[in-house]
């Protein structure tokens, strides 16, 4: 069992760069988000004044540098700095806010990413590149009508890029029109030699389809060239794992992983790796991931509460006691909902980790006041399990005014209050609750 490092490796990773949003936003521009929106739809049908400053050839360089290590690797905080202060240098330079959007991008700041795309666009409107990496940027965060709107203004300003064409055939892929990918890509395999990412764009074409075997052989083409690709790395993993080759697929699956986190695939698949392998430490966090991902729609899958529940039943109570509040505080940055956390909480009390899923218990319910179930099992576990009989009856009573036809809440309430009431005459539950009692977990 792999147990050394797996703490520093997800947890840091992302505390340093939660941090760093709160300092980046301070700089970046911020468009309104009307203004956004319009500038989206209308940006490529423009025409712009050529900016006065251009880049020296050493600070292109050093951004073409950042642009080819943030394929493998996220920024860190020196090399955001570095972008930043170029940018302060040369405002009006598209080159210098192309590589702050695809920095932003890989540390998990899609938005903003698309904001400074937006600038380079304007900034450079005779860059296809900026254009591409604009649309790369909207697909991946579900834009994919104002995508297709670039895309096919692009394919009128520039005709004979085969990047542009190349790019409606991905966009096509997300909608699942696979026959309208498969005719761009071949247009682009017809106009000239293959470019890095068509051995990973076919290869998903395959992937859909079933055809497995042929995915995971088409993408190494790519990752011979680029063999941390995430992209790439994704889908020979995923096309490993659906042959069901969990060893052969763990290191691919890893690279993903690692790049996008909070893909629910990809979390999903590194937790099912780890928990085959019976690393249960290191499954915790893909795990939870993954129930979070699924729980955002409503109930969670199937497969992501039975790894959770495996993980429980075979990791240290101490580490998971240690690490479902740190994650919880990860995950919620990215996914800010309540359900995830009541299916969470669910599980951990099936377990018997009742203070833990308490606090799960109650994160649901700051995170919708209007979850009552949640108030009701904060109010059972408090009067259950660390006789906390006021506080019960609060969070009983938050139930009640949340839900007050439910028989079963009210009969309780009124239950508790009574017993209550007649407490300080009954010596022998005074001296069970000394004897059982434990620390409120809230």
């Amino acid at each position: 069992m792999r147990h050394s490092g797996y703490r520093h490796r997800s947890l840091s990773y992302y505390n340093y760069h939660s941090s760093l949003r709160a300092r980046l936003l301070k700089h970046l521009h911020r468009p309104s988000k009307t203004a956004v929106l319009f500038f989206a739809t209308t940006i490529l049908l423009c025409a712009y004044p050529a900016h006065s400053q251009s880049l020296s050839a050493q600070d292109k360089g050093a951004l073409t540098k950042i642009l080819k290590e943030n394929e493998t690797k996220p920024p860190s905080e020196a090399v955001l700095a570095q972008i930043q202060a170029l940018i302060d240098k040369y405002p009006k330079d598209y080159y210098a806010r192309l590589v702050m959007g695809n920095a932003l991008d890989r540390v998990g700041m899609p938005m903003q990413a698309i904001e400074q795309y937006q600038l380079a666009v304007q900034n450079g409107p005779d860059s296809p590149q900026a254009v591409i990496e604009l649309v790369k940027a909207q697909i991946g965060v579900g834009q994919k009508e104002a995508a297709m709107r670039l895309l096919t203004e692009a394919s009128k300003r520039f005709p004979k890029d085969r990047e542009i064409a190349f790019w409606m055939g991905n966009y096509y892929l997300t909608k699942g029109q696979i026959k309208m990918a498969e005719e761009r890509f071949a247009e682009v395999a017809r106009t000239g030699a293959p470019f890095f990412g068509m051995g990973t764009a076919l290869a998903e074409i395959q992937l859909r389809q079933g055809r497995y075997g042929l995915a995971a052989a088409m993408v190494d083409n790519d990752l011979e060239k680029n063999p941390l690709y995430p992209l790439g790395n994704a889908i020979k993993g995923e096309a490993l794992f659906a042959m069901r080759r969990l060893r052969q697929a763990e290191p691919f699956v890893k690279i993903a992983y690692a790049a996008f986190p909070f893909k629910q695939d990809y979390a999903k698949h590194m937790a099912e790796i780890y928990v085959a392998e019976g690393d249960y430490l290191n499954a915790l966090e893909p795990t939870l991931v993954a129930l979070a991902n699924s729980s955002r729609s409503g109930e969670p899958d199937k497969t992501s509460e039975w790894l959770l529940s495996t993980v429980l039943s075979n990791a240290p109570r101490h580490f998971i006691k240690e690490q479902i509040p740190l994650l919880s505080d990860k995950i919620d940055k990215q996914f800010k909902s309540g359900s995830w956390h009541f299916a969470a909480a669910e599980i951990l009390d099936y377990h018997g980790y009742h203070d833990v899923a308490t606090t799960q218990y109650l994160r649901s319910f700051q995170l919708d006041p209007t979850q009552y179930l949640a108030a009701y099992r904060i109010a059972n576990n408090l009067e259950l399990y660390f006789q906390q009989y006021e506080g019960a009856i609060q969070y009983l009573s938050q139930a009640h005014a949340l839900n007050p036809g439910s028989s079963e809440i009210s009969d309780r309430l009124e239950r508790l209050q009574s017993r209550l009431a007649g407490r300080k005459a009954d010596l022998a539950w005074q001296l069970k609750d000394m004897l059982r009692k434990q620390p409120s977990p809230i």
